[in-house]
Order: C-alpha cells, then sequence, then structure tokens
C-alpha cells in the first residue's frame, strides 16, 4: 500500500487597515500609504500657508473592546477605546509613525505664528533684507508685503528712521535695546 501525503503552503495575505486624512485648515497632511498592515511605518508629510506653524499633530487609532460597558442592556458589552499612536519628528515636515492593527485617523492643527520684532518682510527671520525693506517702505510709504507691527522695531509705536537704527544694532549685536 502507497500513501502519498502533499503539503500546501498557502501565503496568507496580511490585513491592512486605513490611514484617513481628517480635512485642515491653513496646512495639509499627506501619507505615503492610504493602507498599511500592523508594523508598518507610514510616512506622513505636512505642510502650511505663509505666517502659519503645525501646533498639534495627531495619530488616533480605534481599538474595539476597550473598556466594558455594562450598564445598558442594549449597549455593547465592549465599548471601543481611542488610543493616540506616537509619532516620531524626522525633519520639519515630515513625521512617521508605525501602523496598529486598526484604522487610524490624522488630525493637524496649524496655528498663526506671532509677529516677530524686526522681521519686516514676513519671511521668518529677522536678516539684513529686512532693513532693506524698512528703509523702502520709509522712502516710498508703500506698505505691501510688509509687517508695520514687525517694523516697529523700537517699540514706540511708530514707524520711523530709529527703528532702523534699532534694527541694524539687533542684527549687529544680537539683542535689542
Amino acid at each position: 500500500m502507497i500513501i502519498a501525503c502533499a503539503t500546501w503552503v498557502v501565503g496568507l495575505a496580511q490585513e491592512t487597515y486605513a490611514v484617513e486624512i481628517l480635512p485642515t485648515m491653513n496646512g495639509y497632511v499627506m501619507s505615503d500609504k492610504a493602507t498599511a498592515a500592523q508594523g508598518e511605518t507610514v510616512t506622513l508629510t505636512l505642510g502650511h500657508a505663509p505666517s502659519y506653524t503645525l501646533e498639534q499633530l495627531l495619530v488616533e487609532s480605534e481599538l474595539i473592546g476597550g473598556g466594558m460597558s455594562g450598564d445598558d442592556p442594549w449597549e455593547p458589552a465592549w465599548a471601543p477605546a481611542i488610543i493616540m499612536v506616537p509619532t516620531t519628528k524626522v525633519s520639519e515636515n515630515i513625521y512617521t509613525f508605525v501602523m496598529p492593527a486598526s484604522k487610524v485617523k490624522v488630525t493637524a492643527t496649524f496655528v498663526l505664528m506671532p509677529e516677530l520684532r524686526g522681521d519686516v518682510n514676513k519671511d521668518g527671520q529677522v536678516n539684513i533684507s529686512d532693513v532693506t525693506a524698512l528703509i523702502d517702505y520709509l522712502l516710498s510709504g508703500n506698505a505691501s508685503g510688509i509687517s508695520l507691527s514687525g517694523a516697529d522695531c523700537n517699540q514706540d509705536n511708530s514707524v520711523n528712521i530709529s527703528d532702523v537704527t534699532s534694527l541694524i544694532d539687533y542684527l549687529l549685536s544680537g539683542t535689542w535695546n
């Protein structure tokens, strides 16, 4: 008698879960994956409108069976629990997280940056370009494209030639007088 035995190994597809990016204002979030398997690294790229900055980035996962309710007979015995998924900052606009065994929702909050003293041209830096922009404003009277509150370098509630002196002093010394 001959007995034959055959074994087949069938590869099981790993379950994937959705990466949902919720709408945001004054910025955007993009994911490198629409779905990911548990344990897979997901990369998020963020961007924002000029004069805005990231205040908060949240990645939330809903796990079923998070806590027992039991008070109401019509309510399920296990209620979902929302857990925060840790993110890692790779660079100024790149973050990663490890996909849990459930769908995630990604939320970003962008806020208006405070005015920077001396940032006349509104580029987020205080440098010689701001001196040029301030002098151009004083000579032309054209305030388009500049921050008048940033131009009030000596903080006397007036924008004039003394603000140019104050700005140059700051650039040379690194401190406001």
